[in-house]
Order: structure tokens, then sequence, then C-alpha cells
């Protein structure tokens, strides 16, 4: 498992774990529900360009920290095995986290149904 992903206060609350949170260079991030756009699985993210890496870890076959690619930062905590969730956000300092979680589908409904409501 690379992170611990819940809702509290509401903020969505992501708690790298292990040693992926000193790869991730972070211990959290809350963002409040109402930057949280929603949620997907995307399989295909994985094999993208990631972009220029302003701190993190490339490691073959896991990425952690900051990516930036056209004007966006992209937050990747997630092995290459790990089905990626990616959450889309707005008005944040990252356009997007790519997590990998024990449970991805239960994760994308659990923000879904938040940020819809």
């Amino acid at each position: 498992m690379e992170n611990v992903v819940n809702i509290q206060n509401e903020q969505l609350v992501i708690e790298p774990v292990g040693l992926t949170k000193i790869a991730a260079l972070k211990e959290r991030i809350a963002i409040p529900l109402t930057h949280v756009v929603g949620a997907s699985i995307d399989t295909g993210i994985i094999n993208e360009s990631k972009g220029f890496r302003m701190p993190g870890t490339a490691i073959p076959g896991y990425w952690a920290g900051t990516f930036r690619k056209n004007d966006e930062m992209t937050f990747f905590n997630i092995k290459h095995t790990s089905l990626p969730v990616v959450i889309q956000l707005k008005d944040e300092k990252y356009t997007r986290l790519v997590l990998g979680v024990d449970k991805p589908r239960e994760l994308v409904t659990l923000i879904n149904n938040h940020a819809l409501s």
C-alpha cells in the first residue's frame, strides 16, 4: 500500500505510508473537498510522460513526488503495478493526484459521492 486516503473535517486527506512517505517527500496532503473535482481510474497514466520531476523519486516501477508537465503540477505516489486513482483538483497547487491505494474503486466512489454532493 502506498497511501491511506480519508475524508476528515470536509477535507480529503492523503497520507503516504511506510517508505513511500520518504520517497514522496510528503507526510500528508490535505485538500478541501470543495477543491476536489472528482476521481477516476486511469490505467494509461502510468505509461504517459510524467514531465519534469521537482522534487521526487523515479525508481524503476515507482513514481513519487511532484512532476510538472504543460504548466500543470501532478503529485504521484504509485507503483507501476497499482491501479492508479487520479483525483482532479481545482484552485490547488496540484492539478491532480495520482495515487496507489488498497481499494481503488471504492476510493473513486467515495470521492465522487462527496465531490458531487
